[in-house]
């Protein structure tokens, strides 16, 4: 690790006291090699909260929610303070003279330039690491790996309770695995297959439902003449991902089954080949489609115009759309919808699928971003990795290139920005790019041939039927109305009605009416929305963590209104801004799909409201990121301004 000097707040001398922070494993803190004594669970909750936000502050509400959740004691922000002073005390006892701990509106920050995070010195090294490969120093790429993931000592943040910490350990975690995923990738590159076998063996064994470590072990097996053995490991692995998921595995690792075995010659490495590579390869990586999917017939209409095109694009000229954009809400099916079209079309693309998932990929760098998408669609076309271009516009002519005499369906999910989306156009021929998206933006990122979809929620009778063909048809009819009921709290979003009533397959004692019961209490709502891996929360985050800061704030202050809509004045007087700073703000939050327009007043005003899911969203964020001063104070604003009726509900 590297340390860092710290200077004495208001000393002006530098000292050098170091302070080790360790996350990647149990909690722990060290001063120049003393421990840090964190007695009880309280004070390990509250120092793992002030770690993890590296130094910006964190609210006593904030803190009171990761301890207590939500039935905190009366004298819970008393609680938070005694713990706080116990965790500096703590630092002094090992020696550690500076601040450590500053108290600041509305909570605390730790203070980090005299500190260390195992966490940070994680990721750095990892991208080292993939640096390295991207640049064809594998050998040297596995090494740094390997320091990277001799960091761990044990799960993440390991003996700490609280629902945020544990969100957050399991976001570590996945950064874990991407590395072992990148490593052993490397590992297989270099040949060393039977070398990591035993390593990957365990490892895919301790994450059974993780697809990609399967899809290695399986391929690492078969080149070390294990065929049978990956074979019938496939088939015991894929019968219990089928009973704990209730879907099939992607079609990637069903066709790499089927060559395992077809004994396909090109899964074998020959001499100093590069694995996948010199050959016409023929992805097909779309996920398996969702099995319960029904309706959007002129959705699905729109986007055969494409196929239309491909098929039917004259000689002389390319075709007239390269391009579908599929637009929406959070949960609204947007990836179900085109990956259900894409596998409804997949005979008219014979060259393969290639698909990314946008929202896994880091945009702070877009360049270097695109160049490393770029980089994995080539090798999986066929192109061997030390020929993949080391400059971003040479490997966008290769792409293209590849592209313009094949039929190849390219699906980008969860696409930020169209802007994104872009250098993956084909420049003439068949081939064709399908993305989704949270955001109305403008289609010229992509051309104004663009093909587009607007998805909304299901119609009232979709929503029924997609509860029944989940639950049986047997408890609908018991309680129709109680289903319509259930559609309306979900908000007719096939995600939250698929988790809905996966809840009550798993639960066949629960009637209908129950779990609309359970959902009628809105500050769980979204909690209880939450089964399967189907989060609805974690698709509003995503909308929510791309808004500008006002916009944001916007979002969080209409979430305290007890009403059905409201006109930018309102958004106005709760932030205490211009009308149109506050129409900017609005309007940005329904280019996120989080508000729509229901009409206007007798001004003429728009009126704005939330979609039904998203409202109980931005209270969350505004209780969990606004003081109560700051909410009181809006509020007061409002009533002042004699809009009593949308005051919040107690």
């Amino acid at each position: 690790m590297a340390f860092y000097d710290a200077a004495h707040e208001g000393a002006g001398e530098v000292t050098h006291e170091r302070i080790a922070i360790r996350v990647l494993g149990a909690l722990s803190a060290t001063v120049n090699g003393h421990p840090v004594v964190i007695a009880g669970p309280r004070q390990r909750t509250i120092f793992a909260m002030l770690v993890l936000t590296e130094g910006r502050v964190v609210s006593v509400d904030s803190l009171v929610d990761a301890v207590w959740g939500s039935q905190p004691p009366n004298t819970a922000r008393t609680q938070v303070a005694i713990c706080v002073g116990a965790l500096r005390k703590a630092f002094r006892t090992a020696r550690f003279d500076g601040p450590v701990i500053e108290t600041t509106h509305p909570g605390y920050r730790l203070l980090t330039r005299a500190c260390t995070f195992d966490a940070r010195d994680f990721a750095a090294v990892s991208a080292e690491a993939a640096e390295s490969i991207r640049l064809g120093h594998v050998d040297e790429g596995v090494g740094l790996y390997r320091k990277a993931l001799d960091l761990w000592t044990g799960p993440a943040l390991s003996g700490v309770a609280g629902q945020m910490v544990e969100d957050e350990a399991a976001l570590l975690e996945a950064e874990r695995l991407a590395a072992y995923e990148a490593l052993f990738d490397a590992e297989l590159t270099l040949g060393r297959h039977q070398e990591v076998l035993p390593e990957l063996s365990a490892l895919a064994d301790d994450q059974p439902l993780h697809e990609k470590l399967r899809h290695t072990l399986m391929l690492a097996q078969y080149r070390s003449g294990r065929r049978a053995e990956a074979a019938e490991g496939f088939r015991r692995w894929r019968r219990r991902f089928v009973e704990e998921i209730g879907m099939e595995p992607s079609a990637s690792i069903h066709e790499l089954q089927r060559a395992i075995l077809q004994d396909a010659p090109e899964l074998s490495l020959r001499g100093d080949d590069v694995p996948w590579s010199g050959r016409r390869a023929l992805p097909a990586e779309l996920p398996a489609a969702v099995p319960e999917f029904l309706g959007r017939e002129a959705e699905l209409a729109v986007l055969d115009t494409l196929v239309v095109d491909a098929d039917e694009r004259e000689p002389s000229g390319p075709a007239r759309s390269r391009a579908g954009i599929v637009a929406g809400a959070a949960g609204v099916g947007k990836t179900s919808l085109v990956v259900h079209w894409a596998h409804r079309v997949s005979r008219h693309f014979p060259d393969g699928q290639l698909y990314a998932d946008l929202s896994q990929y880091e945009w702070t760098q877009p360049t270097a971003t695109v160049h490393a998408l770029l980089g994995r669609f080539l090798r999986i076309l066929g192109v061997a990795a030390e020929l993949v271009p080391d400059h971003l516009d040479e490997c966008l002519s290769l792409y293209r290139s590849l592209l313009a005499d094949r039929r190849v369906l390219v699906i980008l999910d969860n696409a930020c920005s169209l802007a994104h989306i872009q250098p993956f156009l084909p420049g003439c021929g068949p081939s064709r790019v399908v993305a989704t998206t949270g955001g109305r933006q403008d289609p010229m990122a992509v051309g104004s041939d663009a093909v587009r979809v607007d998805l909304g929620p299901l119609p009232d009778a979709q929503a029924v039927e997609l509860v029944a063909r989940i639950i049986g048809e047997r408890r609908v009819l018991e309680d129709t109305s109680a289903v319509y009921e259930l559609g309306r709290l979900c908000g007719r979003l096939p995600l939250a009605l698929r988790a809905a009533a996966g809840r009550l397959a798993a639960k066949p004692h629960w009637s209908v009416r129950h779990m609309v019961y359970r959902l009628t209490k809105g500050s769980r709502r979204l909690d209880e929305l939450s089964a399967g891996g189907l989060e609805v929360r974690q698709g509003l985050e995503r909308g929510y963590r791309s808004l500008p800061e006002e916009a944001a704030r916007m979002c969080r202050m209409l979430g305290l209104l007890d009403a059905p809509d409201f006109t930018a004045h309102a958004g106005a007087t709760l932030l205490a801004v211009d009308h149109v700073a506050a129409e900017d703000a609005m309007e940005q939050l329904f280019d996120m799909h989080l508000l729509t327009v229901v009409g206007t007043d007798a001004s003429g005003a728009l009126r704005y409201a939330f979609h039904e899911l998203a409202r109980l969203f931005a209270r969350e964020r505004a209780l969990a990121e606004e003081s109560d001063q700051t909410r009181q104070a809006a509020l007061n604003r409002l009533s002042g301004m004699h809009l009593a009726p949308l005051l919040i509900s107690h």
